[in-house]
């Protein structure tokens, strides 16, 4: 971590804190050309072309052209083109089980296995395993497994894995690995490329009705937003000296910076902290109505999630900036860092690695000491491993704090009560461009 140095500043009217199959047919028997049974041209179980069931041109269950159930073009269960079950060319073009263009289940060129529009396997489209666009495995556009746009295997966009998929790994998959993947690994991905981890209880983000939106480049600007009907305090919050201006745009909880200019002070003081918040914070007056502030004795769990991302390598830190004291008095702070950056680091003199915090995922460095005569502990991703999504507990760490205190004086927190939560950017020097908060809660259910 870097050693430059932070100054705390009074944010506001107070104490400034910075920071956050498979296929079955009717056919009879075996082969021929339009027989009924087995191969041949027709066959209706083996193949040929025509044949119902397996392989050939029109089969219905194996392969061939037009197949049904297995391969074949245009078949309805297998491979071929269209076939819905099996493979074929590419598991059958328009087939809508297994393999072929717009198959829906096994493999093959939009079979939904796997093919070209399949709806469960892979190849474009498919819905169900592997392929361009299957659904459910691999493939490009799929729904569920890999290929592009799958929804839940491999490929790109698959689901699972694949560029895109939602599930796995790939280009934007939203659950496993891959660009863009919400939740496990790849680029992008919001768990597990950029996430903390996935924290035990969490309530989630959900698609939230946020209301409230504006723009500003004032200084000091305040709006009243919602999220989900709680209300919440939005703030430009450019407290810091060095700051010169900025554009910034709201929208419920979440807020852009989209250009950001100042220089930080010989002493390490920020430009601003634009943040928004829920409780008794840098104002005269509560912002929000989420509950807060709260004694902790009345706590049963106090749930906060934030999602951001920028593009913007700068120096800026994404963090909670959490206010603790008793229901008159402001008396301590508790930070948590998503990003340290480059040249810059929390408020305090002594560093603790290598921390883990009971009921919350990943490993943290406690930084603490002393801003404004107040004490501070920050628990910090370290730098260069930025965080852009987190779900916690806040008593959690109020209760790992307070554990160590026992051994480590400098980690008492003075207080019985949350009095806010806030969450937003510190920036040092700039300039600086689209840094976005794209979502935040607090969710408190008492006792």
């Amino acid at each position: 971590m870097s050693q430059g140095s932070l100054t705390r500043t009074r944010i506001l009217s107070a104490a400034g804190a910075l920071v956050l199959a498979a296929c079955g047919s009717n056919a009879v028997t075996p082969g021929g050309t339009g027989g009924s049974n087995p191969a041949g041209t027709g066959g209706g179980d083996g193949v040929g072309t025509g044949g119902a069931n397996s392989g050939g041109t029109g089969g219905a269950s194996a392969g061939g052209t037009g197949g049904s159930n297995a391969g074949g073009t245009g078949g309805g269960n297998a491979g071929g083109t269209g076939g819905t079950n099996a493979g074929g060319t590419g598991g059958g073009t328009g087939g809508t089980n297994a393999g072929g263009t717009g198959g829906t289940n096994a493999g093959g060129r939009g079979g939904s296995a796997g093919g070209t529009g399949g709806s469960n396997a892979g190849g474009t489209g498919g819905n169900g395993t592997g392929g361009r666009g299957g659904n459910s495995a691999g493939g490009t556009g799929g729904g569920s497994a890999g290929g592009t746009g799958g929804n839940s295997a491999g490929g790109r966009g698959g689901t699972a894995a694949g560029t895109g998929g939602t599930s796995a790994g790939g280009t934007g998959g939203s659950s496993a690995g891959g660009t863009g993947g919400s939740n496990p690994a790849g680029t992008g991905g919001g768990t597990a490329s950029c996430g903390v981890g996935p924290t035990t209880g969490a309530p989630g983000f959900g698609a939230p009705t946020q209301v409230g939106a504006g723009t500003s480049t004032a200084k000091y600007l305040g709006a009243n937003v919602t999220r989900d009907g709680v209300g919440y305090k939005f703030i430009t919050n450019w407290w810091g000296q060095g700051w010169t201006a900025a554009n910034v745009s709201y929208s419920g909880t979440g807020f852009t910076v989209a250009s950001a200019s100042g220089t930080s002070t010989p002493d390490g003081t920020p430009i601003g902290y634009p943040t928004t918040y829920c409780g008794r914070y840098s104002e005269a007056t509560a912002g929000g109505n989420c509950g807060l502030p709260a004694p902790f004795s009345t706590i049963d769990t106090l749930w906060t999630g934030w999602k951001w991302s920028s593009a913007d390598s700068g120096q800026y830190n994404a963090a909670w900036d959490i206010w603790l004291g008793t229901a008159s008095a402001f008396q301590s702070y508790l930070m948590v860092w998503l990003r340290d950056p480059p040249g810059r680091q929390p408020a305090g003199t002594t560093n603790i690695p290598n921390v883990t915090v009971a009921g919350v995922p990943g490993t943290w460095i406690i930084r603490y000491g002393t801003v404004n005569s107040r004490p501070i502990v920050n628990y910090v991703r370290a730098e260069g491993q930025d965080a852009c999504e987190f779900e916690f507990n806040v008593m959690d760490f109020v209760k790992d704090a307070q554990a160590r205190s026992a051994t480590t004086s400098g980690l008492m927190l003075p207080g019985d009560t949350v009095r806010a939560i806030a969450v937003g950017f510190e920036f040092w020097t700039g300039p600086f461009a689209n840094v976005v908060s794209e979502d935040f809660y607090v969710k408190l259910t008492t006792k």
